[in-house]
């Protein structure tokens, strides 16, 4: 259970052998980017390797799975990639305790791993690996430069967030010119949405609701919305970057349940407002500006608990 640096990770991968790689549930372009960008490395090496998910991969990230073999064998190596704590492997936390090496960007990670590489000053755990590529010498090709962007511009609102510093401008500018298609991926990622979303859209912009004189926004969605719309659970998750995008909000709540009847609870916070300390009211965290939690048996309860704390570090009424 110890925090390793850059060399000790490459020992790690280099003596790794049937390498299982998981990443967290609701599976986003930080974690799906960095998992197959190393799984190509790894099998570069002519070890055998596999990522994979509790959930359902959404079809949009196919192109990053393009070529790898999908194995099933009993991992002697296990890594997990952009996980803080085992709670996020869902039905994969029968690993939790076999975790070897954890590759990690957010400042919440419980350190559950043997080891464990975490950077919580970099914008997405892609710039971490890229950072671990470069200093190992790796070559990159097309596809582990299109899976390595890809990490770094979902987790950074496609550079537009806080978390974007110079380091990942300048590696993304140099994986551009390795071959990766930012193009097409931020087309794919940014700006292609199917026509369900965007009457999810509507739907949970009716019923919103704001608080602490219009300081923050709170956005609700149900399994009874997505059923009605023909939607799936990943089609509400662009709705947590526009709950903050109203303006004079400084956070914004998503609420959404999923398919087991529980809610979860998506921040995205501004200047003074710490999302991670929000969630860990509920057990969760994240980073300064983007958490998540989990809102227990009464969503409604919870919230209001979130609120709460809102408005007393802001010092408004609810």
């Amino acid at each position: 259970m110890k925090q390793i640096d850059i060399a000790r990770v490459g020992e790690i991968l280099a003596a790794s052998e049937d390498v299982l790689i998981l990443t967290h549930k609701n599976p986003d372009g930080d974690c799906l980017g960095t998992g197959t960008a190393l799984c190509r490395y790894l099998l570069s090496l002519g070890k055998r390797a596999t990522v994979t998910c509790c959930d359902p991969i959404p079809h949009k990230f196919d192109y990053l799975f393009e070529g790898l073999p999908q194995e099933t064998f009993e991992p002697k190596t296990v890594i997990a990639v952009d996980v803080a704590d085992p709670a996020l492997l869902g039905s994969l936390d029968v690993y939790a305790d076999r975790v070897d090496l954890c590759i990690d960007h957010h400042i919440s990670n419980k350190l559950y791993a043997r080891e464990t590489h975490l950077c919580p000053e970099d914008g997405a755990v892609a710039l971490s690996l890229y950072r671990i590529f470069r200093s190992l010498g790796v070559a990159i090709g097309r596809p582990m430069a299109d899976a390595l962007y890809t990490g770094m511009s979902t987790d950074t609102g496609c550079f537009r967030y806080s978390n974007a510093g110079a380091e990942i401008y300048r590696a993304a500018a140099d994986l551009i010119e390795l071959g990766a298609d930012n193009a097409g991926i931020n087309v794919r990622m940014f700006e292609t949405k199917p026509y369900s979303e965007f009457m999810i859209l509507a739907d949970a912009f009716a019923g919103l609701r704001m608080f602490c004189d219009g300081k923050v926004s709170v956005l609700k969605v149900s399994q009874k919305m997505l059923e009605d719309r023909g939607a799936d659970t990943d089609s509400f998750e662009f709705l947590t970057a526009l709950s903050r995008q109203i303006e004079g909000v400084l956070c914004g709540i998503t609420m959404k349940q999923q398919e087991d009847g529980h809610w979860k609870i998506s921040l995205r916070t501004h200047e003074p407002l710490d999302a991670s300390a929000i969630c860990e009211l509920l057990g969760g965290g994240g980073h300064q500006r983007a958490a998540g939690c989990d809102a227990g048996e009464d969503e409604e309860a919870s919230l209001q608990t979130l609120l709460s704390y809102i408005a007393e570090q802001l010092g408004c009424a609810l």
